[in-house]
């Protein structure tokens, strides 16, 4: 039997046995989603080229740990892997491009401090944390969508691709996690205004 034609499942059990070829049939078959999908949010190659290596580094050292939970699919684990790279790559860019005093420009010219004084800020956290909390009751598909679409940003047809699931039932089980979360609140009387 080929192994193009083994189920993602299988080919990562493979690879964790021993089989590095199981690997390389993964990378085919998902690479040009996951490349597309690391490009779409960088829009640099080169950018793109080290997000997608890197990707592929931490799937090899969590799969060689055995560290995989093969509680979800394999492909929308990797792109959350990615995202999470890329957010760490944006985070690092911005700390990175910090702005110097010239003749013709002031920093002072477009400094504004919007930040939330201490305070705000914890009850800010703590508002995050109920709803983070409150997340977790949901059903597991729910509870999925939800966090693609909100945390890691993913638009409908992302999370279609991802899933595996039409656009219209992805739209649907993020109604049904958006009905389910305002019972909870009601339910428990949770309040979550600052």
């Amino acid at each position: 039997m080929a192994t193009t034609n083994l189920p993602d499942s299988l080919l990562v059990h493979n690879y964790i046995s021993g089989d590095e070829s199981a690997l390389l049939d993964l990378i085919n078959r998902h690479q040009s989603k996951i490349y597309g999908f690391i490009y779409s949010k960088l829009d640099n190659r080169q950018f793109a080229d080290d997000i997608f290596q890197e990707t592929f580094l931490k799937v090899i050292r969590t799969l060689k740990s055995n560290l995989y939970n093969e509680e979800g699919k394999f492909l929308p684990w990797v792109m959350r892997i990615a995202h999470n790279l890329i957010m760490d790559e944006y985070r690092k860019v911005k700390k990175q491009s910090l702005l110097y005093d010239t003749e013709d420009f002031s920093i002072f010219s477009i400094l504004k401090d919007n930040s939330l004084n201490v305070e705000d800020k914890m009850i800010e956290e703590m508002i995050n944390q109920d709803v983070k909390n409150i997340i977790l009751k949901l059903p597991e598909d729910q509870k999925e969508i939800l966090m693609m679409r909100y945390y890691q940003k993913l638009n409908y047809n992302e999370i279609a691709e991802l899933t595996g699931l039409g656009i219209n039932t992805a739209i649907g089980k993020m109604r049904y996690a958006i009905i389910n979360l305002r019972k909870i609140i009601k339910k428990n009387k949770i309040s979550l205004v600052a």
